[in-house]
C-alpha cells in the first residue's frame, strides 16, 4: 500500500508542477454569483482524476483529456434518490460543544441494512438533479457509526478527480492506522461553488443520515483550492453539522459565503507562501486571503491572536494558535511553495490532515 502510494504521489507531483488555477481573479467579481469571478479555462484529465491543482493550460493523463468544465458527469449508474431536508442542515448534536474523545451519536441509518455502495448517485437539490459519489468501507458495518468525509473537488474538476486522488489522500493514511470511514465526493454543476451548494450539503447528508451508520459527531470537510473555499463557506453557518474542516490552499472571497453565525469550529487550512492563486494576502485593507481565514476561526474558537502569525517560507510549519476553546483547535500550516495540495514526498497535507481530523 505504501509503495503504491508513493507511486501514486510521484505522478501527481509531476502534474502539479505544471499546473495552477485561477480562484483569485479581479476583485470586483467577488462574491456575487456563487463562483465570484473564476472560470474553468483549462483541460483536466477524465474520471482517472489526474492533477493535483487544475489548470489554465492543459492537463493529460494517458491519452484522455476532457474538458474542464466541471461537475457535469451523468455516466454513473446510481438511480434518482429523494429529495433531501433542504438548507436547514440535518443537525449532528444538541447545542453546545462536544467535548474532546466523545461517544459516537449514531445517525438515523444505524441498525438497517443499506442498499448503498460505492459509486455514483444522483439526488434531486434545489431543483437539479446532482452527482455525487459514495465511497463505503470494506465490509460495512451496519451497527458501527463511522466517520463521515465530505469531499469537495477544485474548479474545472469532478468527483472522479478527488476520488482519483483518494480523497485527498487520506484514505490511506487512514488504513495505515487500521481505520475506515465513509467518504462522499460531490460534483458542481459547472465551473464554481454557489450558493445552491449549501442546500446540496444538506440534502446529500440527509439521505445520508437515514440511509447509512455514521457518528454525526464526526461529519469532516475538506477540499482543495475552490473545494477549500467550498469548505470554509460552508464551515461559517455549518458548525452544529460539521465537527472540524481542513482547507487546502483556500480563499475567503470570489466564492459565495452565508450571513456567517461565528459560531467556533475546528479549524486548519494549508498555504503556500507563494501561492499567487489563493494567497496568503490578497488585500490587507479588505481582510482578503488565507491570512484572514486563520484570523476569522481563531477569533471564533476563542483562541489568543498573536500580533503575527508564524509562517514558513522554506519546510512546511504548522502554527497551533494557543488557548482556543479544548474542543475547537485551530492550526494553520504555511510552507514555501505555491498553489497545491501536494507537497514533498511523503506528501505532508494528508499526513497533518488525518492528525488534525483523528484528534475527534
Amino acid at each position: 500500500m505504501q509503495d503504491q502510494t508513493f507511486s501514486r504521489l510521484a505522478l501527481w507531483v509531476t502534474l502539479a508542477s505544471s499546473v495552477a488555477i485561477s480562484c483569485a481573479p479581479a476583485e470586483s467579481d467577488s462574491n456575487n454569483d456563487g463562483g465570484g469571478g473564476a472560470t474553468a479555462t483549462s483541460s483536466v484529465s477524465s474520471a482517472s482524476g489526474s492533477g493535483g491543482a487544475t489548470s489554465s493550460g492543459g492537463v493529460t493523463s494517458g491519452s484522455t483529456t476532457a474538458a474542464g468544465t466541471g461537475g457535469d458527469n451523468s455516466s454513473g449508474s446510481g438511480g434518482v434518490e429523494p429529495t433531501g431536508s433542504g438548507g436547514n442542515g440535518t443537525g449532528g448534536w444538541p447545542e453546545g460543544a462536544i467535548p474532546m474523545g466523545n461517544a459516537p451519536v449514531p445517525s438515523a441509518g444505524c441498525g438497517k441494512a443499506t442498499t448503498l455502495t460505492t459509486k455514483e448517485y444522483t439526488i434531486s437539490s434545489s431543483g437539479q438533479n446532482r452527482v455525487y459519489y459514495v465511497d463505503m468501507p470494506k465490509n460495512y458495518d451496519m451497527n458501527k457509526p463511522y466517520r463521515l468525509f465530505y469531499t469537495s473537488h477544485w474548479i474545472g474538476s469532478r468527483w472522479q478527480d478527488v476520488e482519483g486522488q483518494d480523497f485527498y489522500f487520506l484514505k490511506p493514511q487512514m488504513e495505515a492506522d487500521g481505520e475506515q470511514a465513509i467518504f462522499v465526493a460531490p460534483s458542481s454543476d459547472g465551473a464554481t461553488w454557489q450558493e445552491k451548494d449549501h442546500a446540496l450539503f444538506d440534502d446529500i447528508m440527509a439521505f445520508m443520515n437515514e440511509n447509512v451508520c455514521y457518528d454525526t459527531t464526526r461529519v469532516f470537510a475538506t477540499g482543495f483550492s475552490f473545494g477549500g473555499m467550498i469548505t470554509y463557506s460552508l464551515s461559517t453557518n455549518h458548525q452544529a453539522e460539521i465537527r472540524a474542516a481542513v482547507g487546502i490552499a483556500p480563499a475567503n472571497y470570489n466564492i459565495w459565503l452565508p450571513e456567517k453565525t461565528r459560531k467556533p469550529i475546528a479549524w486548519m487550512h494549508t498555504t503556500g507562501m507563494t501561492d499567487g492563486t489563493c494567497p496568503w494576502v490578497n488585500n490587507e485593507g479588505q481582510k482578503r486571503g488565507a491570512k484572514f481565514i486563520a484570523l476569522e476561526k481563531a477569533e471564533d474558537n476563542g483562541c489568543t491572536i498573536p500580533d503575527n502569525i508564524p509562517t514558513s517560507n522554506g519546510a512546511y510549519s504548522c502554527y497551533d494558535f494557543k488557548d482556543c476553546d479544548p474542543e475547537h483547535p485551530t492550526r494553520v500550516c504555511t510552507f514555501g511553495g505555491g498553489h497545491t495540495n501536494i507537497d514533498g514526498n511523503p506528501n505532508w497535507i494528508p499526513i497533518e490532515s488525518w492528525k488534525f481530523f483523528k484528534q475527534f
